[in-house]
């Protein structure tokens, strides 16, 4: 199993939503590039966790509402912004991708205009609200990848038994090869 998941297809992602983007999906210009991706999903709707990890950080922001953060296990944090309500997961909880419910999508904070969830991914707890970001659909797909690399292959854990001829019989089966010998060829002086 991965430690990785997509819970929401991309479709989900409306025009205005993706990541830098420099348009609000009503066609308002933005004041900077949006530093996430919004998933149009109906409120109340459960967010399982995009990742393996922890929970690092729960709380209230006036512009992204209620957030909760989650360090992945290759060190790369995800915030989860615009949630109904607080993230009832404590710092410390241990989540596991496509399983753990963060929380609920919500319209909670003054960034929020209708129900979503804003999705978000950086190097570390506070580049959910200021910092360096990156695309987190870019994110989650490398590493979703890397993880299907470095799977380690299932050992087999029962072998088919083929049935086998006696020594004897293959010996009768296998023609005996028949010798091609050439006349050696002397070379001319």
């Amino acid at each position: 199993m991965s430690n990785y998941v997509l819970p929401f297809p991309k479709s989900k992602i409306p025009k205005g939503g993706e990541f830098g983007n420099t348009i609000l999906f009503d066609g308002t210009p933005r004041t900077n590039p949006h530093r996430g991706v919004d998933f149009s999903l109906p409120g109340g709707t459960p967010i399982p966790s995009f990742t393996t990890g922890e929970v690092v950080l729960v709380k209230w922001s006036e512009v992204l509402g209620h957030v909760a953060v989650v360090k992945d296990l290759k060190g790369g944090f995800w915030g989860y912004c615009h949630l109904r309500q607080a993230c009832i997961l404590a710092v410390g909880t241990k989540v596991v991708a496509g399983k753990t419910i963060i929380g609920l999508v919500g319209n909670t904070g003054s960034a929020s205009h209708g129900a979503h969830l804003h999705l978000s991914f950086g190097p570390d707890d506070q580049s959910v609200f200021f910092g360096k970001v990156s695309d987190p659909i870019v994110a989650i797909e490398i590493r979703i990848a890397r993880d299907a690399k470095e799977a380690p292959v299932a050992p087999v854990s029962k072998v088919a038994p083929v049935a086998a001829k006696p020594v004897a019989e293959v010996a009768e089966d296998v023609a005996p090869a028949k010798a091609s010998v050439r006349p050696a060829v002397k070379k001319a002086e």
